[in-house]
């Protein structure tokens, strides 16, 4: 009798559980925060995935303000990180006294979904930090016309693996390499030695010397050296 009662006091004293917290349930608020906070992101996420129980109300905050990481927690109780696909990525502020070197780019004028075809009023020209930001693109004849792989939200720099590939460059087809001092320039002819879209960078044979040599890809079957990068 005594352990009997010791066990429903111990019962008694524990704290109320709420419901197992389901996928959907955390897909609604993830959602929830990312459209208060005007952002685009597809939680990577399955819909059967479980919860630990939650008597509260769920949260969903953007990691170190990046959104395309996201922590879901349940009052202090517990907590989770999900990566979301397509979320811009944090907006640093400037460091008091530090330069911090931008460059021209391409950035989406507004929110789209992932297969959109991009128009030119998708698109500005604006001023993004240079580091950190891998193969930006800077006309818009490369992005117009092309098809958005995944969610992005507005003010986001587009980068060539935001879009489905479109392939100006082809490995094993032959190409023209184009290599610049100044104004003066030199042709030669070679081979492409793997598959790239205009402005991403690849390797190319030179059909004469056999020396292989990185390049941008400029244009269909043309490429341009890079400066001082053999």
């Amino acid at each position: 009798m005594r352990r009997a009662l010791v066990a429903l006091l111990a019962a008694l004293a524990l704290p109320a559980h709420g419901a197992p917290v389901t996928g959907e349930d955390a897909r609604a608020a993830i959602r929830e925060a990312t459209e208060a906070a005007g952002v685009s992101g597809v939680p990577v996420l399955s819909s059967n995935r479980g919860f630990p129980p939650c008597a509260g109300a769920l949260d969903a905050t953007p990691m170190a303000g990046d959104w395309r990481a996201v922590r879901l927690g349940c009052a202090g109780a517990w907590s989770r990180v999900i990566r979301l696909d397509g979320a811009p990525g944090a907006v640093r502020a400037a460091t008091p006294g530090a330069a911090q070197p931008d460059t021209r780019a391409l950035i989406l004028a507004r929110s789209l979904a992932r297969g959109t075809i991009l128009a030119p009023g998708d698109l500005v020209l604006g001023e993004v930090p240079a580091a950190g930001q891998g193969d930006l693109l800077r006309d818009p004849a490369e992005a117009v016309g092309r098809r958005l792989r995944s969610n992005l939200g507005a003010g986001q720099a587009l980068l060539p693996r935001h879009l489905e590939h479109d392939w100006a460059v082809t490995a094993g087809a032959p190409v023209t390499i184009v290599a610049r001092h100044g104004a003066a320039s030199i042709e030669a002819a070679g081979i492409a030695l793997e598959n790239g879209q205009i402005g991403q960078e690849i390797r190319a044979e030179n059909a004469n010397s056999g020396e292989i040599v990185h390049v941008r890809v400029a244009g269909p079957n043309k490429v341009a050296v890079r400066p001082n990068i053999r």
